[in-house]
């Protein structure tokens, strides 16, 4: 995992900084090279004193992710027992922060209904967490027939599928209040109410812009109450307005800090 992550607000700096670089020494030139040649080393230099800065910052924030995502996998590794070593944590996955807090949860609370958008190892370890509880079922969409089939592997080979049922959802017209979007189909989970906790974790946001709002939009009403809410990828501003939308509705918030953001929400009673 490289220490120096560039986020998309840092590349356009440094771009413009180049750009600006290059501007200027070229309008200079027209007076003098000695002077373009001045002007070219101190934006130099300051351009370096910028990517020293940013690799010092970038080092010391990836170093706290570090920490936090090794506290988090202490905290799974000692709250569930899985029969073979679980799906690798990656990049696309769901994070270790997210895993932590929903078997938390699962454990804690003892929801009975627990529906997840977008299957992965966080089935899997909401499965383990609802085995050992002894209470709980988890139904996952996932509109990648391929990933769903993996989830489902995942499961039988931890002899967890009866905690846990993976639907194939694929992505079809729904309207919402903001018009028709493609979402899931929930056409596999028609009878499905009273719903203890939520997992919005997909679909993917290069879908649409507010890809994961008509969670809101479409599931709030088939929550019980006081039911759990938790929002991944949450530190993407893509998901400002779904984000907004629970805070507006919630009894209570919490923001969990970590690389990808997490957010849960507690509905009111």
């Amino acid at each position: 995992m490289p220490l120096l992550r560039l986020k998309h607000e840092d590349t356009k700096r440094i771009l413009g900084l180049f750009a600006l670089l290059a501007v200027v020494t070229y309008a200079v030139s027209a007076f003098s090279w000695i002077w373009a040649l001045g002007v070219a080393t101190v934006l130099t230099f300051a351009g370096a004193g910028f990517l020293i800065a940013h690799y010092h910052r970038a080092t010391e924030e990836e170093l706290i992710f570090q920490a936090q995502d090794l506290q988090d996998l202490q905290f799974i590794q000692s709250a569930i027992t899985p029969g073979r070593p679980l799906p690798y944590f990656t990049r696309w996955s769901s994070s270790p922060a997210l895993a932590a807090r929903l078997i938390g949860i699962v454990k804690g609370n003892g929801p009975q209904q627990i529906l997840e958008l977008g299957s992965g190892v966080s089935t899997v370890v909401m499965a383990l967490a609802a085995r050992d509880a002894g209470s709980g079922h988890i139904t996952s969409l996932d509109h990648d027939p391929v990933y769903a089939a993996k989830t489902r592997n995942e499961l039988a080979e931890q002899g967890l599928s009866e905690w846990a049922t993976v639907i194939d959802a694929p992505l079809v017209s729904v309207d919402t209040p903001r018009g028709s979007v493609p979402w899931y189909d929930l056409s596999g989970i028609e009878s499905l109410r009273a719903i203890d906790l939520l997992i919005v974790d997909g679909p993917p946001r290069r879908i649409h812009k507010d890809a994961r709002l008509p969670a809101f939009e479409l599931l709030k009403d088939r929550l019980a109450p006081g039911a759990h809410v938790v929002l991944d990828d949450t530190v993407r501003s893509d998901e400002a307005g779904s984000v907004a939308a629970w805070t507006k509705v919630a009894l209570a918030v919490e923001s969990v800090p970590s690389r990808k953001g997490v957010t849960v929400v507690r509905m009111p009673r």
